[in-house]
């Protein structure tokens, strides 16, 4: 509902939004207006509503962070009134939000990546298993959170397998060296070093590692992806993972008007507003008014 209201204000603020400014753009393209003569009158959802087609931007690198609900913080909340972390979708939120705001004052302030000298991947970025003997709360963590599946061999009915092949690309091939392949994403190094993890009674390799940084991965204590990004259409994936959308449970049909107008209304906020499922941690989050958790840039 909160939302909706939102919606109506953009609709009923067009002549500030400047609409004539966008006729002329490429953007007629935008949800099905593929025919880029009939331009016509548009009717604009601002860059500023949080995701929606212009709330983007383009990243050096992909750091996906995933809420832990056994950190200390929330077990400490419920577990004394007899609840789980499902029940309290505000605790959730409010934990999660001081923890991401502990990561954007680590690579904003403390500048963990430090000055961009040169295209070094491997400094931050790491697929491979720690020695446990040297680094044993990293061994520990990444055992935790950092680990594929494990499937292909090991689970044909793991949830990521399809065909018989996993759909995220997991067991990987070993390699030496980190390289940049044609289509613009990064193969990271994963040498067949004899380290090894384990995770459900079975014994893994460099090959299941999700790629992750130590620093941030022993630090937050969470499931942290990190990827690097180098080419445009190395960042289509993800993209497509910022604006996949939520849940939807209903489907609205509406006569997009005869194709031989020449003029004709493109109406964004219609085609965005589609009665989406909202989850009480995703609703409570908006409620709050914190940053989109699955687009903040720097």
């Amino acid at each position: 509902m909160v939302e909706s209201e939102r919606l109506k204000f953009f609709r009923c603020k067009q002549p500030q939004l400047r609409v004539d400014k966008y006729k002329c753009l490429d953007e007629n393209l935008i949800n099905g207006d593929v025919d880029d003569v009939r331009l016509g009158k548009r009717i604009i959802l601002s860059s500023t509503f949080t995701g929606g087609p212009r709330y983007a931007g383009y990243p050096s690198y992909f750091i996906t962070m995933t809420c832990n609900p056994e950190w200390d913080e929330i077990k400490r909340e419920v577990s004394p009134i007899g609840l789980k972390a499902e029940d309290r979708p505000d605790i959730l939120c409010r934990v999660f939000q001081i923890k991401f705001d502990g990561l954007i004052d680590n690579l904003k302030e403390r500048k963990i990546f430090d000055k961009i000298l040169g295209y070094d991947i491997d400094k931050h970025i790491t697929a491979e298993i720690s020695d446990e003997n040297e680094r044993p709360n990293l061994h520990g963590a990444f055992q935790n959170y950092m680990v594929h599946g494990p499937c292909g061999p090991y689970n044909k009915n793991s949830p990521c397998m399809k065909n018989g092949s996993c759909l995220k690309f997991y067991p990987k091939e070993f390699r030496q060296q980190t390289l940049i392949d044609e289509a613009g994403f990064p193969k990271y190094r994963r040498t067949d070093n004899g380290q090894i993890v384990k995770k459900r009674e079975c014994v893994l390799d460099n090959k299941f590692i999700v790629s992750y940084n130590p620093e941030l991965l022993l630090k937050f204590g969470c499931h942290i992806n990190m990827e690097y990004t180098c080419q445009t259409s190395s960042i289509k994936y993800l993209f497509k993972y910022v604006h996949k959308g939520n849940d939807r449970v209903t489907a609205t049909l509406y006569n997009a008007g005869d194709p031989s107008e020449a003029t004709q209304v493109v109406d964004e906020i219609r085609n965005y507003y589609d009665c989406r499922y909202i989850s009480a941690c995703e609703a409570v989050w908006h409620l709050f008014g914190y940053k989109s958790k699955r687009n903040n840039h720097l």
